[in-house]
């Protein structure tokens, strides 16, 4: 059933919980499809990342952060986990789309100067 996410506050969770890659629906394969690893989701989660309130399925957060490493501003999309409770489970992420990053500068006051969802880069690589 569709809902809004909700505030992710990362004091109540311990650890990140990934399922292994070759694991039936795992939470890594899905998100190594969509090019986000495992260090793209900590790196994001230990930056300025920002609450956006979006409607989700299967997801109780989302956020915006960037990935400085790769030049790259990420939407990503969390649960609780089921195995542990204080456990946050990653569920799926993309490049934020221009809505999502005009949202983190608005929020953090500061210009993102990274990659943007559209580019001319990513146009002359099929994927814009």
């Amino acid at each position: 059933m569709p809902k809004k996410s909700r505030s992710l506050n990362l004091e109540e969770f311990d650890a990140i919980d990934w399922d292994a890659e070759d694991a039936q629906d795992s939470n890594l394969a899905h998100c190594l499809r969509h090019d986000i690893d495992q260090w793209a989701v900590e790196a994001v989660l230990a930056d300025d990342w920002i609450d956006i309130e979006i409607v989700v399925k299967r997801a109780e957060f989302a956020i915006v952060g960037p990935y400085r490493r790769w030049n790259r501003m990420l939407t990503l999309l969390f649960d609780t986990s089921e195995n542990e409770g204080n456990w946050l489970r990653p569920v799926t992420g993309w490049e934020s789309r221009p809505k999502e990053l005009r949202e983190w500068e608005r929020v953090t006051r500061e210009a993102w100067g990274g990659r943007r969802e559209g580019s001319r880069e990513q146009q002359r690589k099929g994927k814009g």
